[in-house]
């Protein structure tokens, strides 16, 4: 069980994170950390801390500081999540438009708010996260500078809302992964399971296509399939896959191709929440 659990999270309260575990566990508790690497330290630190951590958006694609971190910890996925992710623009004492010459946030919420930041010649400043950029507009008080955030995290940090909706994409969302070095027994309301995991092939033509035959054999769907810098290994690449498909053939998959791989890390065969 999740509710009533301390679940980490990266960032400050009103955050798109702390929303997404409000939305799927409303008797958890958040808490927040300032940065993806102390998040993952406190993960580390606590056997048995749970967190959610951003994995990727629709429209702007991976958050590869976690994954990188993820691929380098001791911890395990055991669900994915989707949260739907509206922008607003927000200032302090005002809601005049013409009166805002620079905003900060996230950079994947600037990316998702780039062509409503151009049309009105607005300057873009990065911060830590989205709602620590609305925090230090209220700390600075600066009638000059805006922040993009969530619509709460106006209310929660008594900014002034001078437009919702900002986001490039009316269905913009983010899938979350919950996180945890101990086993979360978790099933999924769509009967959908996902299995992902990061791996180096040998240099030879071909590795890539053969391995992901495995998948193909045993009908299951290779929904995502990327590459990485390797670390230590200069112009060389790391792949990174997600699976889905039901849990024998995803193992009898993964079984079968691991002669293939030179290093590997399976980090998870996951149910998924919410899509």
């Amino acid at each position: 069980m999740i509710d009533g659990t301390v679940i980490y999270y990266q960032g400050s309260p009103g955050a798109f994170s702390e929303a997404a575990i409000l939305s799927h566990w409303p008797h958890a508790i958040p808490q927040g950390f300032p940065t993806f690497a102390e998040t993952f330290q406190a993960l580390q630190d606590n056997p048995n801390a749970v967190g959610l951590l951003p994995i990727e958006n629709a429209y702007r694609g991976p958050v590869y500081d976690v994954l990188d971190l993820l691929t380098a910890s001791t911890l395990s996925i055991w669900a994915e999540a989707v949260q739907p992710v509206e922008l607003a623009l927000m200032a302090y004492g005002h809601s005049d438009l013409s009166r805002i010459k620079k905003v900060r946030s996230h950079p994947q919420a600037l990316m998702q708010s780039q062509m409503f930041c151009r049309e009105h010649g607005l300057i873009v400043e990065v911060a830590l996260d989205t709602a620590g950029s609305a925090k230090e507009l209220l700390e600075s008080r600066r009638e000059d500078i805006g922040a993009i955030a969530s619509p709460r995290a106006a209310e929660i940090y008594g900014l002034n809302i001078v437009r919702r909706g900002i986001q490039d994409h009316p269905d913009n969302r983010t899938r979350f992964w919950l996180l945890s070095q101990r086993p979360i027994h978790l099933t999924s309301p769509l009967n959908r399971m996902k299995t992902s995991a990061v791996f180096d092939l040998p240099d030879k033509p071909g590795a890539l296509v053969n391995y992901l035959l495995w998948y193909k054999k045993f009908g299951l769907n290779l929904s995502k399939v990327e590459s990485r810098p390797r670390p230590g290994a200069p112009f060389a690449y790391r792949f990174w896959i997600d699976v889905v498909g039901d849990a024998p053939s995803l193992d009898q998959a993964w079984e079968s191709g691991l002669s293939d791989l030179e290093w590997f890390r399976r980090l998870g065969t996951y149910p998924v929440l919410s899509e």
